[in-house]
């Protein structure tokens, strides 16, 4: 019985894309060509190859392990360590329908107005308070109006929440974009790093995968709010990403300790620890792995404490919608 979902994830989602954001492949452009793509992962050593057949669908085998080969259905039951194929369908479903940033042997993205920057849609956007869209992530209007986070989101025409990416001299590079059953980048954007205001008195640097689990992990820790400070990535770091991180390491105060807060599964744990390696790398700082328990990322333990607090309240007592579960 032909699969409409299953095909789309196998024609419609980018392999080296998705490899390349998701888990941190790197694509050896020595190697590759236009139809064949070379990738290597620097931490593992993993060598794929990845291209698209006559089918559209996109492929992949491992040069280490004759066993490992497939579709990205079976990329991602590999590496993500999924137990069913629906687990594995609920994490591509976020990635289809999707803009991605595209990498440099790929045609750049079209613009709808050339004359548009990622900085002046930003700018253009409009400053809010509090959306339905987070409130439904489960995020409060006091966190989302902290001065922790002034001037890093914004909301645009459409709705969509917009956290906007900085890089050397808070000079904006592009932006993440969020909405209901949607996750992309501005269009012409690179990504470099969500980030928190700075205060004197910070002593800790938490790392996520998203503005919105850096949110929620400030949510759920009020007791480090006022010496911490935040930074997303945006998903996997790129290496130029990974060398901005290692400067704003550098500039940490003496003894600020380094929080990888990442997702919880083979991706986040790899990730976590390339932080720690850098983090390692600067003998006064000091590092912490906060994993999200029985739950892959920050947010969803804020939308189950929520949705906890709100039980707890009882009928009639609901202030807002329950948090919605990404999808």
């Amino acid at each position: 019985m032909h699969d409409d979902e299953l095909h789309r994830f196998k024609s419609d989602i980018h392999l080296v894309h998705y490899a390349a954001e998701r888990y941190g492949y790197q694509r050896d452009r020595r190697e590759s060509s236009a139809r064949s793509h070379v990738l290597r992962h620097p931490s593992t050593g993993d060598k794929i190859v990845v291209r698209q057949d006559d089918d559209g669908h996109w492929t992949y085998f491992s040069v280490r392990d004759d066993r490992d080969h497939g579709t990205i259905l079976d990329f991602v039951r590999q590496r993500g360590r999924h137990a069913s194929l629906g687990s594995v369908r609920q994490e591509l479903r976020q990635w289809l329908g999707t803009a991605r940033p595209v990498p440099e042997y790929a045609a750049p993205p079209v613009r709808r107005d050339p004359g548009i920057s990622p900085a002046d849609a930003f700018l253009a956007a409009r400053v809010a308070d509090t959306c339905a869209y987070l409130a439904g992530r489960g995020l409060r209007s006091e966190t989302l109006r902290d001065p922790r986070f002034a001037g890093t989101w914004r909301l645009d025409a459409r709705g969509n929440v917009l956290f906007v990416h900085r890089g050397e001299d808070d000079v904006i590079t592009g932006f993440e974009i969020k909405n209901r059953g949607f996750t992309g980048f501005a269009p012409g954007g690179t990504k470099s790093a969500w980030r928190s205001a700075l205060r004197d008195g910070d002593r800790a640097l938490v790392v996520t995968e998203s503005a919105i689990d850096a949110l929620s992990h400030h949510q759920l820790h009020p007791e480090a709010r006022s010496t911490t400070r935040y930074l997303s990535t945006a998903g996997q770091p790129s290496t130029s990403q990974m060398d901005l991180l290692d400067r704003v390491f550098a500039r940490l105060p003496f003894d600020a300790t380094v929080v990888a807060a990442v997702d919880s599964d083979a991706a986040g744990r790899d990730l976590a620890n390339r932080i720690r390696a850098l983090a390692h790398g600067h003998a006064r700082l000091a590092f912490r792995r906060d994993a999200p328990e029985r739950a892959k990322d920050w947010n969803e333990v804020l939308q189950r404490v929520e949705r906890d607090a709100v039980r707890a309240r009882g009928p009639g007592r609901l202030t807002h919608g329950p948090p919605e579960r990404e999808r």
